[in-house]
């Protein structure tokens, strides 16, 4: 699904995350949790986004999966890791909803 970690950084709008993957179709990839504080108190706050489709509970799990396989490099470890939870957790919200 992803080769590598391409890019991360953490958007001055009160504490969004994006992470950047390559695909294995060697397109990049961003995600992005929604923690801005214009979100805070909506259902878009703490929710992952791609710009390049919409995420399933299942797609939500898999990329979780995969991401944990590239969660190796300790200058986004962290990063990778808050991707992972809010994935997971964000698959258990869109399956209950």
């Amino acid at each position: 699904m992803f080769t590598l970690i391409v890019d991360y950084a953490v958007a001055p709008d009160g504490g969004s995350l994006a992470l950047s993957v390559e695909r294995l179709d060697r397109k990049t990839e961003c995600f992005v949790i929604n923690r801005s504080f214009a979100s805070r108190g909506t259902p878009e706050y703490n929710v992952v986004r791609s710009n390049l489709r919409s995420l399933s509970a299942k797609e939500c799990e898999e990329i979780a999966r995969h991401l944990e396989g590239l969660a190796t490099d300790a200058t986004s470890i962290d990063l990778v890791t808050e991707f992972i939870n809010t994935l997971k957790s964000q698959s258990s919200k869109v399956r209950h909803a």
